[in-house]
């Protein structure tokens, strides 16, 4: 069962899949991987890159300088301070 994942900033939606097999995001306590069925819970990021992996491969990395990320069993939602494309 693959990941849905959505990046949006203040301003727009920055970026959307429902076909990611695992997400990386940079945590306030450091680098977190998501896979599907992960627990619950509100991540606060820090500056990084989220890097979304799909078929065993990296296919999008985004620059973030901040912000949320709300994880779900089958959802990743970032909440970004800003997010440009790596």
């Amino acid at each position: 069962m693959p990941l849905e994942v959505e990046v949006v900033s203040r301003v727009r939606r920055l970026y959307h899949t429902d076909h990611a097999d695992m997400v990386i995001i940079p945590g306030s306590e450091g680098e977190m991987g998501v896979l599907p069925q992960h627990a619950p819970m509100i991540v606060l990021l820090q500056e990084g890159t989220i890097r979304l992996y799909e078929g065993g491969r990296v296919t999008e990395s985004l620059q973030v300088s901040g912000g949320f990320a709300e994880v779900t069993p089958t959802r990743v939602t970032v909440l970004a301070d800003s997010a440009t494309p790596v």
